[in-house]
């Protein structure tokens, strides 16, 4: 799934290529897309709100925003998500050319192009919210805001695995598989510290961990039409991830590779050593 710098690299690009421009139609290839609510699974067609959709027709693209993982997109004064689900992703193409393969909602605009949301999997959506605010709605605060070490302390409690409360969209938004794996490694944290065991220095080093890492990923990041990713078959950027057995970039141990929480975690046991028992 798509992590918070893969998310808000595709905010910049949509915002580069909708600001200002006006919709001249919405085209709703595949009405499941279209939800009520946010929710993977595809809705039954709803009249109501493929015709709220449609009424889109005619507003300005005044604005986006993201929180986490979410993508915020302002069309004339109302805020529709967009959820990039498993295999969400955006495309540009001139509005007279075939829909894309896996099209499901497109954004015909004033200036003769349309821009897709396309979705092989069906998982993502393109959902109503009531104001700006309902973007982050059960999310904790995201990823890229700073925060302390005592800020991220009070976020995680209970006996968990770091890395696994890591992934707790509720606690702190927008870190996945990959990045949470990794700021742990930049933090000299293993994976499997109960979340009770970490101490208040190691708590300080993982949040500035955190806002490096997706800070350096996002900026590692392509243009928006040449994102090309690991599972895509692209050269592996990280440093521990997906490199089991490989040596690690910082002191040349091999990279191990375990199941928490059921996702593989890649991890140095010399640079994250096991934490109190």
């Amino acid at each position: 799934m798509p992590e918070l710098p893969e998310v808000e690299a595709w905010r910049r690009g949509v915002h580069e290529w909708m600001a200002g421009r006006r919709v001249v139609r919405l085209r709703v290839e595949e009405p499941t897309s279209v939800r009520a609510t946010l929710t993977t699974r595809p809705m039954p067609p709803s009249v109501e709100l493929l015709a709220e959709a449609d009424a889109l027709a005619g507003e300005v693209f005044a604005g986006s925003a993201r929180h986490g993982k979410r993508l915020g997109m302002q069309l004339g004064t109302g805020w529709w998500l967009v959820h990039l689900g498993m295999t969400g992703r955006f495309e540009r193409t001139v509005a007279a050319d075939p829909v894309p393969l896996h099209g499901r909602v497109g954004w015909e605009l004033d200036d003769g192009h349309t821009v897709w949301f396309r979705d092989a999997r069906r998982f993502g959506a393109f959902v109503p919210l009531t104001s700006k605010e309902d973007l982050g709605r059960g999310l904790g605060p995201d990823a890229l805001e700073p925060l302390t070490g005592g800020d991220l302390a009070a976020r995680f409690r209970g006996r968990r695995a770091i890395k696994v409360a890591l992934l707790d969209q509720a606690a702190i938004a927008g870190l996945g598989n990959i990045h949470a794996a990794e700021a742990l490694w930049r933090a000299g944290i293993a994976p499997d510290t109960r979340v009770d065991r970490v101490d208040r220095g190691a708590w300080t080093r993982l949040g500035e961990a955190i806002v490096a890492q997706l800070s350096t990923a996002l900026d590692d990041i392509p243009a928006v039409d040449d994102f090309v990713y690991v599972t895509d078959g692209g050269e592996n950027p990280f440093a521990v991830y997906g490199r089991e057995g490989l040596a690690c970039p910082r002191c040349g141990e091999a990279v191990r590779r375990a199941v928490h929480g059921g996702r593989s975690t890649f991890w140095c046991g010399r640079c994250q050593p096991p934490g109190p028992g």
